[in-house]
């Protein structure tokens, strides 16, 4: 059912102002605390000192005596962040009685909600007494329409600039679900940060979510669509014809009816399907079919995102000159395509055989550039040339020195900036590149190092396990002193425990098993090697990491805490086995998260694979000695 509230609109229009530039948005009687400004002026003034004059309810905010602007229905000061230490707009508004909080928490939600680049950021808001406060972004350079008015007809390159960031934002907030509607799209709502070009949507808070159609008449006139004077409801498409109305503004510097002496006969051509006269002195066909579609049927009209897609807001292709020779005669040229997956084509040009147009038409028969790029290109090849004819920049003392007859030097030279640029560019890649593989080689070479060192220091510590076994066996040393050596360091009890155990099996699994009354067995070649390769052990596919980790830990003289850190980020990237490991790409290793000595210690441990073990763990009769698999200490 539509608002009853908007049976009276049309009366509410004959006492609409008579100045078509000075005009307050338009808001029903039962809009509450609907956030709606005419044109914000700017009434700042130097102040001897700043001082706060308010705090917000959270104590985040603090409003400073600074008045940035004041309209009809909204005054707004500055304030501070004092959280992000940033400077905001403090906004207040004369909010009705009537006010529904639950709405208005609803809403806000919705607000705080919005997050885009090209959509001024609302922060927070609060009711206090009769008034409404809501503190957003602060945005200084002032309005687009303001922008108009200083650049009296912007080029249709900063056009296409605004209008691209302008519909972005729409796409975004109609990307919602439901979608959220503005419904108080014009210039004197977008917002420019002058320093870098870039437009902002500002005053969301006429915005709404989309709950099917929406009835309440809301926003400006000359902006507002059709379908929201009437009682049958109205979509997100609202936007996109107020869209077509801030174009016509931007391409043409006119606001929208501007012939029209007030409301009133605004809403007359409007429901009539009169378009503003300004439309019918806008040159570019391009621009005056979006602005038409725009203005079309609610059903007929293009998303924002169908109209980014337009071929008027393509992002038009730079040319660079690359190279030339000396005598500037064989240039290499190459286009670029922004935002086209960095598509880009590279050309040669001979400036005393080639022609722009004639080169550009050929890329275009042989389908390597677009047809609609044509013009552009052309122009900015004829734009490199005449560059290149400019002469260069010489001072009166080196013309007394060359004197008249170098006239015709002093035109050949030219400023070659772009390749000169290009080349430096390169040069100091080129050179940090080579820096930084010097660094390389020089790192590699001292883990290599490190690497040797290590693998020697196991040999001798291996040796010395072997020595001591050995004069065990032969009695040379004692019970007490081997117990001293375990006590001192603990490792030598685990590969003690370990060797003693390697010596005590028989070399081959048929070889009888001899009495314990015997001497001790020599060591075989077998067992040596077994001792030697400590940290080259191999381990079945179907291993558990953490007992290879644990191993390796301990080869590599590390303590057990060392060996659960390596185990839990290797199990962190989803490595629970020895196979996951052997089967890592050179690449994979490096984002493991572990030291190079870790890296390169599980690298050794898995180097020289000679047998398998088999589903139920047994080693299958081929296999290597059963000295190839150590178990860990218990």
């Amino acid at each position: 059912m539509p608002d009853p509230q908007s049976v009276g609109f049309q009366e509410d229009l004959a006492n609409y102002e008579d100045d078509p530039l000075d005009r307050p948005s338009f808001v029903g009687t039962k809009t509450n605390f609907r956030l709606n400004t005419q044109d914000i002026i700017d009434q700042s003034r130097s102040h001897d000192a700043e001082k706060v004059l308010e705090v917000s309810p959270n104590e985040r905010y603090v409003r400073l005596n600074t008045l940035l602007g004041k309209g009809a229905y909204k005054i707004v000061y500055k304030a501070i962040d004092r959280e992000e230490g940033y400077e905001v707009a403090w906004n207040t508004m004369q909010a009705t009685k009537s006010i529904d909080h639950k709405e208005m928490e609803h809403e806000i939600g919705i607000l705080k909600s919005v997050r885009h680049p090209n959509i001024i950021a609302f922060h927070d808001a609060w009711h206090h007494k009769n008034e409404f406060v809501f503190i957003t972004e602060l945005m200084t350079s002032g309005t687009l329409r303001e922008y108009i008015r200083k650049l009296n007809l912007p080029n249709l390159k900063i056009v296409k600039r605004w209008s691209r960031q302008i519909l972005k934002g729409l796409a975004y907030l109609h990307g919602y679900n439901p979608p959220i509607i503005h419904r108080d799209i014009k210039c004197d709502n977008i917002f420019i940060n002058g320093a870098h070009g870039e437009v902002k949507i500002g005053d969301m808070g006429t915005a709404e979510m989309k709950m099917g159609k929406k009835y309440t008449i809301i926003g400006t006139p000359e902006f507002m669509a059709p379908e929201m004077y009437e009682e049958q409801g109205y979509n997100e498409k609202v936007d996109i014809y107020a869209f077509g109305m801030c174009l016509l503004e931007m391409v043409t510097g006119d606001y929208p009816y501007g012939e029209c002496k007030n409301a009133a006969q605004i809403y007359k051509k409007v429901s009539s399907g009169v378009k503003p006269a300004s439309l019918s002195e806008i040159q570019n066909d391009e621009v005056k079919h979006i602005i038409e579609n725009c203005l079309n049927n609610e059903e007929e009209r293009m998303s924002a995102q169908e109209i980014l897609e337009h071929t008027f807001l393509a992002v038009e292709p730079d040319v660079v000159l690359l190279a030339a020779d000396p005598a500037h005669v064989h240039l290499t040229l190459q286009v670029i395509f922004k935002g086209m997956d960095k598509l880009s084509v590279k050309f040669d040009f001979n400036v005393e055989t080639d022609t722009a147009e004639q080169v550009v038409r050929e890329m275009i028969e042989e389908q390597v550039l677009p047809e609609r790029y044509q013009h552009h290109i052309t122009k900015e090849i004829n734009r490199i040339l005449r560059d290149m004819e400019k002469p260069a920049i010489v001072s009166s003392e080196d013309k007394e020195e060359k004197g008249d007859g170098d006239d015709e030097d002093q035109t050949k030279d030219s400023i070659w900036r772009r390749e000169s640029d290009i080349r430096t560019e390169l040069e100091k890649t080129r050179e940090q590149l080579e820096k930084a593989a010097e660094h390389v080689i020089e790192v590699e070479s001292k883990c290599d190092g490190y690497e040797n060192r290590a693998i020697a220091a196991e040999l001798r510590y291996q040796n010395a396990i072997q020595s001591i076994l050995e004069m065990k066996e032969t009695q040379l040393i004692t019970s007490e002193q081997l117990e001293i050596l375990k006590k001192k360091n603990p490792r030598f009890d685990h590969d003690l425990r370990i060797d003693t155990t390697l010596m005590a099996r028989p070399s081959a699994e048929n070889e009888p098993k001899k009495p314990e009354s015997s001497a001790s067995p020599p060591l075989t070649s077998t067992t040596r090697e077994a001792l030697v390769s400590r940290i080259l052990e191999e381990y079945a596919d179907d291993t558990d990491i953490e007992l290879f980790v644990r191993d390796c830990a301990i080869a590599s003289h590390r303590n057990v805490e060392k060996a659960h850190e390596w185990a839990n980020k290797l199990k962190n990237q989803d490595i629970m086995t020895v196979g996951d490991l052997r089967d890592l790409h050179d690449e994979d290793w490096a984002g493991i998260g572990l030291t190079v000595f870790a890296l390169r210690a599980l690298k050794n441990m898995l180097k020289g694979k000679k047998h398998t073990i088999n589903g139920n763990g047994n080693t299958p009769a081929t296999s290597g000695p059963n000295s190839a698999r150590v178990s860990p200490p218990p």
